[in-house]
């Protein structure tokens, strides 16, 4: 074969992405998810827990507008979306969250999906598979956001999404990213704790507002 097919992986390592990262919260969440094994969807922390599963939640409300959500694990490339984390926190997200780094080769799953806004937007009216999905991400202009002076590695939108097929299991997870060396102490034990083995690592830069986003913050 004189070429290679093109897979949404390949495409996503030309542009330079480097992370899928599906964030979750430190406290509530970790604990769960060490002794489970598992990223768990909302349809199966549902079943598991009943009307208590929304604390295990980012937007529990999302899932009335997108129901086909609740067979997924929702993630962001290259940089966490950090407008979310910061609304969902009660005190300081970069205290709450830590993210998990997940296989690259997830994104040529047939049945992920991408969006180039929230994926709960219109109903989920604007999420898609495929090649097409992963580059609609990328467009010049995505909902009054520009790419000018984005690096090339993030998408158009701050909401874009990328929905991972779940449950999945922990093998997927390459990297927990985390704040600072206490948390990352902190998330070794429970590691070890549960028998799971994950590589932890300190990266500061992810738990700070971009600079792309700095102005709108403001």
């Amino acid at each position: 074969m004189l070429f290679a097919p093109r897979t949404v992986e390949a495409d996503a390592r030309r542009r330079g992405v480097r992370l899928l990262l599906h964030s979750t919260h430190l406290y509530k969440n970790l604990p769960h998810i060490l002794s489970s094994g598992e990223l768990l969807t909302a349809r199966t922390l549902s079943k598991l827990y009943g009307s208590s599963a929304g604390r295990f939640l980012h937007d529990p409300r999302r899932y009335e507008r997108f129901a086909v959500g609740l067979d997924y694990i929702n993630c962001s490339l290259s940089f966490p979306n950090c407008e979310l984390l910061y609304h969902r926190s009660r005190t300081d997200w970069k205290c709450e969250w830590i993210h998990f780094a997940l296989r690259l080769d997830l994104l040529s799953c047939a049945d992920t999906l991408f969006c180039p806004v929230s994926a709960a937007a219109d109903f989920g009216r604007h999420v898609q598979g495929g090649l097409a999905g992963f580059r609609a991400m990328f467009e010049a202009e995505v909902a009054g956001h520009a790419r000018l002076d984005l690096p090339r590695e993030v998408p158009t939108h701050p909401q874009a999404e990328v929905l991972v097929h779940g449950p999945l299991d922990l093998s997927a997870v390459e990297t927990i990213i985390v704040p600072d060396s206490a948390v990352a102490l902190e998330i070794e034990r429970l590691c070890e704790l549960h028998g799971r083995t994950i590589h932890v690592e300190v990266l500061p830069q992810y738990f700070v507002w971009p600079k792309w986003l700095m102005k709108k913050k403001g």
